[in-house]
C-alpha cells in the first residue's frame, strides 16, 4: 500500500524540520513549480545541492507512455553529471491540480539511480506521516546491485 497524500505532512511542517540549506532546496523546487507547473505534464520539481554548494534543478516531464516520462530527480542527476559534481542533498516537491504541494521521495527507478551515483546524498522522504532525511543508498534497502554495470571503463589493452 502506497503513501496517500493525506498521510503526508503539511509542507509547513516539513519546512520546520529542515536545516536552512535544505529549506533553500525546497524553496528552489517550489519556485520551479511556480513557474513551470502544468497539470499532467510538469507536476514535480527537484532541487539538489552539489558538493561545491551549487544548486541544480530538474522538472518532471510526463509522456503518454508512463515509463518514457522523465522524473525531476533524474533531471537533477543529469545536471549534476554535466557539472561534474556529486549531489549531496536533494528535495522534490509534487504539486496537485488543486494547488496542494507535498514533499515526495524519489520513485524506485530514481532511488536506484541516485543510490548508484550518489549513495551518501541526503534525500528527503515522507514516511509514516513525517518527513526525514535519508541517504540515497537507504531509499531501497534491498536493491540488487549489478556492479559490473558501474565498473570503471576498461583501458584499451593496445594503449
Amino acid at each position: 500500500m502506497g503513501v496517500t497524500t493525506s498521510a503526508r505532512p503539511a509542507l509547513t511542517e516539513t519546512v520546520q524540520a529542515m536545516p536552512p540549506a535544505d529549506r533553500k532546496l525546497l524553496e528552489t523546487a517550489r519556485s520551479v513549480l511556480a513557474s513551470r507547473y502544468a497539470a499532467g505534464r510538469h507536476e514535480v520539481a527537484a532541487a539538489a545541492r552539489l558538493a561545491s554548494g551549487q544548486v541544480v534543478t530538474g522538472l518532471h516531464v510526463e509522456a503518454s507512455q508512463g515509463r518514457a516520462s522523465v522524473c525531476a530527480e533524474s533531471g537533477v542527476l543529469s545536471a549534476a553529471a554535466v557539472a561534474g559534481e556529486e549531489i549531496v542533498g536533494l528535495v522534490a516537491v509534487l504539486r496537485r491540480p488543486d494547488g496542494a504541494e507535498h514533499l515526495i521521495e524519489p520513485c524506485g527507478v530514481c532511488a536506484e539511480i541516485l543510490a548508484d551515483h550518489c549513495p551518501d546524498a541526503a534525500v528527503w522522504a515522507a514516511r509514516r506521516g513525517a518527513t526525514e532525511r535519508v541517504a540515497a543508498a537507504d531509499l531501497l534497502p534491498f536493491r540488487h546491485v549489478r556492479t559490473a554495470r558501474l565498473a570503471p571503463p576498461r583501458k584499451d589493452p593496445q594503449s
